[in-house]
This record gives C-alpha cells, structure tokens and sequence, in this order.
C-alpha cells in the first residue's frame, strides 16, 4: 500500500510541475500573441489540453485521500480551495475567448492583460502551496 502511496504522490508532483509550465507556457504565448484569431485558434486546441492537465492534480489528491480514509489535515483542505480557486479562474481567464466581444477594437489589448494577471496568480498560488508542502 505505501509503494503505491508513494507512486500516487510522485504523480501528483509530476501533474503540478506540468501543470505550472504550461501556465508559463501560456503567459509567454499570450504576450506573443498579436492576432486574435491565431490565439483563439491555438485556444481552442489547448483549452482541453490545459483543463485535463488541471484535473491531473487533483484526481490523484483525491486518490490520495482515499488512501488516506477520508483524514483531513489543513494541507489538503488547503490544497481542495486551491483546486477550486484555480478551476474558477481558468474559467475567467477563458470565458471572454468564448464569445466575441473581444473582437472589439481594444479589447483583446485589454483581454491580455487581464489574462496575464490571472495567469501570474494562478502560477503564484501554485508555487506558494508547493513551497508550503515542502516546509
């Protein structure tokens, strides 16, 4: 049981650190972007892609618990708000790609930046709970 306790927690890690890289990935491309179309284009493919790799972190969390009985410590409830703190602005961040007011003169300028803002955030509480859990 604890050789797959282990295996569970090194994909869990895994899941994390690709899961902060492509929000990296995602801040670099978006600051790349300059037509809107090529980025709603290469949205719409990585929309899922980045979704999937989200909920890599927290099924294995939930396998984890499982294994655990159900024993809540402060760490996986914080890491349960993280979850859902990061579902919701992944949520923000793509909803106005979704309808085309951003077609707007202007407002894909302004789309940028508060994306960029979500994405900073996003890596920023990742990074925090990751430290955390090593200290």
């Amino acid at each position: 049981m604890n050789e797959m306790y282990e295996m569970s927690l090194s994909i869990h890690e895994v899941g994390v650190l690709l899961l902060l890289l492509i929000f990296v990935g995602s801040l670099w491309q978006l600051k790349q972007a300059d037509d809107l179309m090529k980025y709603l284009h290469k949205m719409r493919i990585q929309g899922p892609m980045i979704m999937m790799t989200m909920f890599a972190p927290i099924f294995t969390g939930m396998v984890m618990m499982a294994a655990k009985h159900l024993d809540f410590s402060v760490a996986n409830i914080v890491m349960i708000v993280l979850s859902i703190v990061l579902i919701v602005l992944e949520r923000k961040r793509s909803k106005p790609l979704k309808y085309a007011s951003i077609t707007e003169e202007g407002m894909f300028d302004k789309y940028k930046k508060n994306a960029s803002i979500i994405l900073v955030i996003e890596m920023a509480l990742i990074i925090m709970i990751s430290i955390g859990m090593y200290l």
